[in-house]
């Protein structure tokens, strides 16, 4: 990929191919808008709900237990 920077005034802009400005936004976007789940996201996403399920500990008993 090659890469350009401009400076206009005080700012900086980065010049790159078309064609590498749409592979980097089609990795941006979000697993729901059409990118398929890696196994990372489902293996994540997996234990999150088990975590879910588990039990928790009331903040009160837990300040009790520490003498606050």
């Amino acid at each position: 990929m090659t890469v350009q920077t401009v400076t206009l005034g005080r700012e900086r802009f980065v010049l790159l191919r078309e064609k590498d400005y749409r592979d980097l936004k089609a990795r941006a976007r979000p697993v729901g808008k059409g990118r398929r789940s890696t196994a990372q996201d489902r293996g994540d996403i997996a234990e999150a709900s088990r975590r879910e399920h588990e039990p928790s500990v009331p903040l009160k008993a837990v300040r009790k237990r520490l003498g606050l």
